[in-house]
């Protein structure tokens, strides 16, 4: 069944951890990062899968500052007016860097615990995004397409 927008004109969009959902919002533009570069996702847009890679994903409402958020290796699912992203991801303004420091510390101790290599990537993957949200820059500055 399909998924009601929230407000008319807009998309719906959502960010979407293994333990948690990180973002349930709308938006009039997406940029997010993937793969391949980034890409600009707007209302109305054709399906889509698209691989996500770690980096910034920006949600922009006309009128409002535009919304960063860092989001990992993943994948994201478009349909016309909805952007959901199953990744692990937090709001740029509320990193707190020293419990990132000790998760990732407790992570790369608890890597050598897990015989699976599947297990092993998916926790490598996470330190890797941990990682990078550790050497994030300070100063978000949003890409201006106006």
């Amino acid at each position: 069944m399909p998924e009601t927008l929230k407000i008319d004109g807009k998309m719906n969009v959502h960010i979407i951890s293994p333990t948690h959902s990180v973002l349930d919002d709308i938006a009039d533009k997406i940029l997010l990062p993937t793969e391949n570069g980034d890409i600009m996702i707007l209302k109305n847009r054709a399906p889509l899968f698209v691989a996500t890679q770690i980096g910034l994903m920006w949600v922009y409402n006309v009128g409002q500052r535009p919304k960063a958020y860092y989001i990992s290796n993943g994948i994201a699912e478009i349909r016309r007016d909805i952007c959901s992203v199953l990744a692990w991801g937090v709001e740029a303004n509320k990193i707190d860097k020293v419990k990132i420091h000790e998760r990732r510390l407790n992570l790369e101790a608890e890597l050598t615990k897990f015989h699976s290599e599947i297990q092993k990537k998916q926790v490598q993957q996470r330190i890797d995004f941990l990682k990078a949200l550790e050497n994030r820059p300070s100063l978000l500055v949003p890409p201006n397409f106006e």
